[in-house]
């Protein structure tokens, strides 16, 4: 509903953070979440340099929100909480793909756009449409080739979208929580393999695997029960460690 964009552009601010520009990332130079290339479109020209990027203003970056994906996502269409969730959904997969979700969902004609019989459909619904919305964005999502790098953040951030969207939806006042849980990519959000790539990982286990070395030069059954001990160990060193450094750098 028209009502709920105020809120919706202040929790859109609290999750997208400032400028960015990851080589992994493939929207590029973005800041507060809108990308060079639409901040390209939205300006009339063919492209905008990443200073241009850096430099926007977030009264210029709320103005795109409003034009190019509110009312494209059906903001002042849908109920309260849906219309914030497909806002959301809108501006990092783009309207058009929030929407189809949304009609999958309710079991529409899956054309992008919202319209009578959609409104109608959500209106219908019977059952818990946020939770199954936030379900359907969240399986889009992992369809991603980007997912592995990116999906630690994508998943709180869809988490976060839909704990405000029932607050929303209860009347409750809603504040943004403060963390940067952009779907766009985060630099600071680690998979597995890019953890063991970092020095550190492999300068705390290396004691262990020392150690793991050289009981295994010797024989007789209390070296090998104490290599099978210390192959336990290993493995769950290994593990804590890998996650400790990612929620270190999330």
């Amino acid at each position: 509903m028209r009502e709920t964009l105020t809120t919706a552009l202040d929790l859109m601010f609290g999750h997208e953070g400032g400028y960015v520009n990851n080589p992994k990332d493939p929207g590029g130079a973005t800041k507060y979440g809108i990308t060079h290339r639409t901040l390209a479109a939205h300006r009339g020209v063919s492209s905008v340099t990443p200073a241009e990027v850096k430099a926007l203003t977030k009264e210029e970056a709320a103005e795109i929100y409003r034009r190019s994906y509110w009312v494209q996502s059906g903001g002042d269409l849908l109920p309260v909480g849906i219309d914030f969730m497909a806002f959301d959904y809108g501006v990092n997969s783009g309207p058009a793909q929030a929407v189809k979700s949304l009609q999958r969902v309710v079991g529409v004609n899956t054309d992008g756009i919202v319209g009578g019989q959609t409104v109608a459909a959500v209106n219908a619904y019977k059952g818990d449409l946020i939770g199954a919305y936030a379900a359907e964005r969240l399986r889009f999502m992992k369809t991603l080739k980007t997912w592995p790098t990116f999906g630690r953040g994508w998943q709180k951030r869809v988490s976060s979208v839909e704990v405000q969207a029932r607050q929303m939806m209860r009347g409750d006042h809603v504040m943004a929580d403060g963390a940067e849980t952009s779907a766009k990519a985060n630099p600071a959000d680690l998979s597995i393999m890019e953890t063991l790539k970092k020095p550190e990982a492999w300068t705390s286990l290396g004691g262990a695997a020392s150690g793991l070395g050289s009981i295994l030069t010797g024989t007789g059954p209390i070296q090998w029960a104490l290599a099978i001990i210390m192959v336990g160990a290993f493995a769950t060193g290994a593990y804590f460690l890998i996650r400790r450094m990612q929620d270190q750098a999330a």
